[in-house]
This record gives C-alpha cells, structure tokens and sequence, in this order.
C-alpha cells in the first residue's frame, strides 16, 4: 500500500474520505497547519486525536537540507518563492517514498524536484 503524505489542502477538502488513496500520513508541518486552525481548545484537541491516528513521517535535519538544497535548484530558475510548508512536505515525502495527496499548485513543480508522485485531489 502506497504511502500518502496529506497536505493540509486534502485534509480540509476531503478529511477521512481519503482512504482510498493509500495509507494516509502526516508529517509535523502538517499537524501544525491543521491544528492552527482550531476555533478552540476543545477544537484543538479533537483535531489532536483525530491526527493521532495517522502515520507520522518523521521531520530531520536530513529533510530540511533536503528542502534547503531544492529551494536552491528551483531559484536558479527563479522558482523558488514556494511556501516553507510546501517545501519541507515535500522533502519529508522523498525522504520517505511516500506520495503527496494535496489542492495546491505548487505540489506538481515540487514532484519534479523531488521525485515525489503528486496527487492532486479532485
């Protein structure tokens, strides 16, 4: 079963009806930006449990040099003004050979950089 690293725009537009593409993952970056949108504590921590029951794809200072190296090869075609998020779900999904399920553009150049197969949610 293919791993399926979710960025936060698949999450919000398809939250647990995403099964079906594989084994869902999170990475921290992910968490954060989910649970940033919380309206409350109680909010917060149903959010909490419900990302506790995905897979967490560990973030290392071997991801980050790897996000910090592409950032790099994409400026030299002056491509490289890509969120941070973007960037380190990308390398977290080359690190560990998972896809990336996602509603954002820029996945589709970041899977050309890294390797990654891009999945955009219909």
């Amino acid at each position: 079963m293919a791993l399926i690293l979710l960025d936060k725009s698949a999450w919000v537009r398809g939250g647990a009806d995403l099964v079906d593409y594989g084994e869902l993952c999170m990475c921290a970056i992910t968490r954060m930006e989910i649970l940033c949108s919380a309206r409350s504590a109680d909010d917060f921590a149903t959010l909490q449990e419900d990302l506790d029951a995905h897979r967490d794809l560990r973030i290392d200072h071997a991801t980050l040099s790897a996000a910090e190296a592409a950032q790099r090869e994409l400026a030299a075609t002056g491509q490289h003004r890509i969120a941070l998020p973007d960037l380190v779900i990308g390398a977290c999904a080359q690190q560990h050979g998972a896809d990336v399920l996602h509603v954002d553009r820029h996945f589709d150049l970041l899977a050309q950089t890294f390797g990654f197969r891009s999945i955009r949610l219909q």
